[in-house]
């Protein structure tokens, strides 16, 4: 769990080098739909662009599934936040 964290924390370092325009919103954002919680890890907000930068990380072989539940997110995101 710390490699993750680690990760993370790097990660949301990076990002927020890239320069101007980015914020940091949440990390581990909970949302509920349908009654089940989801966590994404890392939530950026790119004011210039006005758009949502939703980051789920993966440790080991990316799979459907995993593309899937990141189609969820960003729909949610679209929906609920109207971006």
């Amino acid at each position: 769990m710390y490699r993750f964290q680690a990760l993370i924390d790097h990660l949301q370092h990076f990002l927020l080098e890239l320069g101007r325009g980015f914020s940091f919103v949440a990390r581990q954002k909970r949302f509920t739909l349908d009654g089940q919680d989801f966590f994404i890890d890392l939530v950026f907000y790119n004011y210039i662009l006005k758009c949502f930068v939703l980051i789920d990380l993966k440790m080991g072989k990316l799979t459907h599934q995993d593309l899937g539940q990141m189609q969820m997110y960003v729909n949610y995101y679209t929906r609920e936040m109207g971006y």
